[in-house]
């Protein structure tokens, strides 16, 4: 009888752990058959579940969980913990890690306090102190973060800021604005809305911009910002549609600023206009091109190409036209 009792308790165990580490496992890693409806608080079905009961259906510790599209990895997932919700649906996560992949390589981690899963779309919601890091240094914070499986998007309906990745041993671009949106496929990552951004240059100036938007690429350092663009450098302002930085390659460090689609420059004591200007932080100087004009006191100047040497100090003009009060 007891050498029978003790086959029967080792069998119990062996049940028991077969149970743990393969089928209850297996609840996260397939798709159920059918989704649980979630259940709005003003419904009937939600007013009958007694004040504090969740109808818990599952929880477990130390999460793992990868999804793939068309054979390679889309994303993968870690949390400390997990609770599947009977009546809300998808799971509950505690201090989670995402991972976004493209050809199997991770372009985009983001972190936060908790998190869900949807169990039939994929989508995921994460909120608390959420930090999105694309593979090439920009590093984004927001209350929360959500994103649509189908699409492969990303996006943080909230306040934004960004320390984009150091310059050598300067730091790097910091900015602040409303809604992100990140297209994983593209590796594109937008600011949408009241952008406000500054860098300090090598010399200790600071470079103020301000814009409607502006897009971050998670495969190279370019930056660019769009839609009534306003650039303050000490006391030279430019004014356009549009502004890249551009960066040199194989080092990182900001080579020159580019705003273009009709540029109006003013300083202390001139203004000037062209289709485009060029800034070199390096050297301080501001190359007009495209109908360059610049007007000082009561002298206007055009050529083919305006250069405003030492940030403006000295106006260099290339094939210059003169016309003075004078002259008219």
């Amino acid at each position: 009888m007891k050498k029978f009792s003790g086959l029967f308790f080792s069998f119990l165990l062996i049940f028991l752990f077969v149970e743990i580490l393969l089928v209850f496992p297996s609840h996260l890693e397939e798709k159920p058959e059918t989704e649980a409806r979630p259940i709005e608080a003003s419904s009937p079905e939600a007013q009958n579940i007694p004040a504090g009961q969740t109808q818990t259906q599952q929880k477990m510790q130390g999460v793992h969980y990868s999804e793939s599209r068309q054979g390679t990895r889309d994303w993968e997932f870690f949390s400390e913990s997990a609770e599947s919700v009977e009546r809300q649906g998808g799971w509950k996560l505690r201090n989670v890690k995402v991972l976004f992949y493209n050809n199997d390589k991770v372009d985009f981690t983001v972190t936060g306090d908790m998190g869900k899963v949807e169990p039939v779309t994929r989508d995921m919601q994460i909120e608390g102190h959420v930090v999105t890091t694309s593979s090439n240094g920009y590093v984004f914070r927001s209350p929360s973060a959500f994103y649509k499986a189908t699409e492969r998007l990303l996006y943080s309906p909230g306040h934004v800021s960004m320390t984009g990745p150091p310059e050598g041993k300067e730091k790097g671009l910091f900015l602040e604005g409303e809604e992100m949106e990140t297209k994983v496929e593209e590796k594109i990552m937008t600011i949408k809305r009241q952008v406000k951004a500054q860098k300090v240059l090598r010399d200790g100036k600071k470079l103020e911009i301000f814009s409607e938007s502006a897009e971050f690429s998670g495969q190279n350092r370019m930056a660019k910002f769009m839609q009534n663009v306003s650039i303050q450098v000490e006391s030279l302002k430019m004014e356009g549609p549009e502004a890249t930085f551009e960066y040199r390659p194989g080092v990182d460090i900001l080579q020159s600023v580019v705003v273009k689609g009709g540029v109006k420059v003013s300083d202390v004591d001139k203004y000037a206009t062209s289709d485009s200007v060029r800034f070199d932080p390096e050297q301080n100087k501001f190359v007009f091109s495209g109908h360059p004009r610049v007007v000082q006191n009561s002298d206007e100047l055009t050529g083919e190409e305006i250069v405003f040497i030492d940030g403006g100090k000295r106006v260099k003009v290339n094939k210059v036209k003169k016309k003075t009060d004078d002259s008219q």
